[in-house]
C-alpha cells in the first residue's frame, strides 16, 4: 500500500503529459504536483469570491479537494486526452479509483471524490480551478513560444460553461485578472493571435 505521504513525493515526479505530447519542453513542463498548488491557491480565491456572492462554500474544504484531486495520479500517472480516449474513460477512471484506495483514508478519499463528482460547492470549486490553473498555464507558457495555448483555455472555458452559474462568472474574472481573457474588448492572451 501506497500511503498519503509517499503519493505526495511521487507526484512531485510525474508530469503533466497533456503538455509534454503538445511540444513543451520536458524541462519546462509543471509536475502534477505543481499544478494542484496552483488549483488549490485557485480554488481558495474562487470559494472567497463565491462566498462573498452568497454561496455557501467552504473555501479551507475547496483547497483540499483540489489539493487532494490528482494525488491519485502518483500511482496511474497522469494520461493525456488522446491516451484517456485510447485506454478509455472507464479505464482511466478504474485506475484512479485503485490508486485512491491505495493512497486515501476514507476522510481524504472524501476529498476526491466530491472533485470526481463535482456536485458539492466544493467540489464544484476546485474543478474550475483545476481548469482554471491549467488555462492560465498555457498562458504562461504562450510567453515562451507555446503555440498550442488556445486548445487549453477553449477546453477551460468550455468546462467552466458546464457549471455555469456564480461558479462561472467567478472563473472568468479570475481568468481576466490572469490576462487570459478580455469580456470587454475580445483582448487578453486568448484575443491575441
Amino acid at each position: 500500500m501506497t500511503g498519503l505521504v509517499e503519493a505526495v513525493y511521487r507526484l512531485k515526479k510525474v508530469p503533466r503529459t497533456g503538455w509534454l505530447v503538445r511540444g513543451v519542453p520536458r524541462c519546462s513542463v509543471e509536475s502534477v504536483a505543481e499544478h494542484s498548488f496552483g488549483a488549490a491557491v485557485l480554488a481558495w480565491e474562487m470559494a472567497r469570491r463565491l462566498r462573498e456572492k452568497g454561496v455557501d462554500v467552504d473555501p479551507c474544504k475547496a483547497v483540499l479537494v483540489a489539493l487532494f484531486h490528482d494525488l491519485p495520479e502518483a500511482l496511474a500517472l497522469d494520461l493525456d486526452a488522446v491516451a484517456s480516449r485510447i485506454y478509455g474513460r472507464d479505464v482511466k477512471s478504474e485506475a484512479e479509483r485503485r490508486a485512491a484506495e491505495e493512497i486515501f483514508d476514507e476522510e481524504t478519499k472524501g476529498f476526491w471524490e466530491e472533485y470526481e463528482e463535482c456536485e458539492t460547492p466544493e467540489g464544484k470549486v476546485a474543478k474550475l480551478a483545476d481548469l482554471a490553473d491549467m488555462a492560465i498555464q498555457a498562458v504562461e507558457y504562450s510567453k515562451s513560444g507555446f503555440e498550442r495555448w488556445r486548445e487549453f483555455v477553449e477546453s477551460a472555458l468550455e468546462g467552466a460553461r458546464e457549471i455555469g452559474g456564480p461558479y462561472e462568472e467567478v472563473f472568468l474574472e479570475i481568468l481576466e485578472e490572469a490576462g487570459v481573457i478580455d469580456r470587454e474588448g475580445g483582448g487578453g492572451r486568448a484575443g491575441q493571435g
